[in-house]
């Protein structure tokens, strides 16, 4: 078993093709959120490839050669971030939007430490590797970064939809205004006082965003998700069906400490799996 604990350190930066070739060194075959350079590669080009990614991380020092100049190691900073980041058997992916800022990353989790994989764009292959501490103290900036005020209503009972349903009067809401908005989501659910409360959130949202939560099989990845809404005063947690033979969601009005919580658990629930 690997040994994961290390202090916090600084950011480390890997394009691509670092980053599989030292994956390939730990022996991962699940590397979440990282796609493939050498994928459709002819041998001789994968092989010239890996002999340039290894001279670029020499030189960063995130590999260092042995006395005989031939064994290569991994230094412990780096070793226990990328190792967590490879081998870890739970991921979240997270993707939120708060007055207009977009942030999207891959929360990697064992339960003694949980290490972030962001991208700067969408064009880049450059990934950030961060080391954010234990589980606990992970989510407390998960949630500082997201910004959620502490909701009221959460009293209100949830509300159903058909997934697709719903996902058409989200489209649509940005040109419906409040009351016909309400209008249409009464019409599915006959709750009137939620259905004002979701299309107010829905239509002056300050934030929102996605969770997926993976758990590695052995074989695959398996995923549950849910999504949130808020807008300063109320706060609504989605959940939706993943499989295709299913179309449901439930919108739940919930608060700050609510939802901290249930993401908190979300994460724990790693506390079976280690970095092997």
């Amino acid at each position: 078993m690997f040994s994961t604990h290390a202090s916090k350190q600084d950011s480390i930066l890997l394009d691509n093709k670092e980053f599989f070739f030292l994956a390939g060194i730990l022996g991962s075959d699940h590397l979440l959120g990282v796609e493939d350079p050498f994928q459709g590669r002819l041998a001789e080009e994968i092989a010239c490839e890996w002999h340039k990614t290894k001279t670029l991380l020499l030189e960063k020092g995130y590999l260092i050669k042995g006395k005989n100049e031939i064994q290569l190691s991994i230094p412990p900073t780096v070793f226990s971030s990328v190792a967590i980041a490879c081998l870890a058997e739970r991921a979240c992916w997270i993707k939120f939007s708060v007055y207009g800022e977009t942030c999207e990353s891959y929360l990697h989790v064992t339960n003694e430490r949980v290490v972030r994989v962001s991208k700067g764009n969408e064009i880049t292959t450059c990934y950030r590797l961060d080391d954010l501490g234990t589980i606990e103290e992970a989510c407390s900036r998960i949630m500082d970064e997201i910004d959620m005020q502490d909701g009221s209503h959460i009293d209100m009972p949830a509300l159903f939809f058909s997934q697709q349903h719903f996902n058409e009067l989200y489209e649509e809401s940005h040109d419906l205004d409040v009351d016909v908005l309400s209008r249409k989501f009464a019409e599915v659910t006959d709750d009137i006082e939620g259905s004002i409360s979701l299309a107010k959130c829905l239509k002056f949202r300050s934030g929102e965003g996605e969770f997926h939560l993976s758990i590695w099989t052995g074989h695959t990845w398996e995923t549950q998700q849910a999504a949130f809404l808020m807008n300063g005063s109320v706060n609504w947690l989605v959940r939706k069906s993943i499989n295709s033979d299913q179309d449901w969601l439930v919108a739940s009005p919930t608060c700050k400490k609510k939802f901290q919580n249930m993401l908190l658990m979300w994460l724990k629930e790693s506390s079976q799996s280690d970095v092997r």
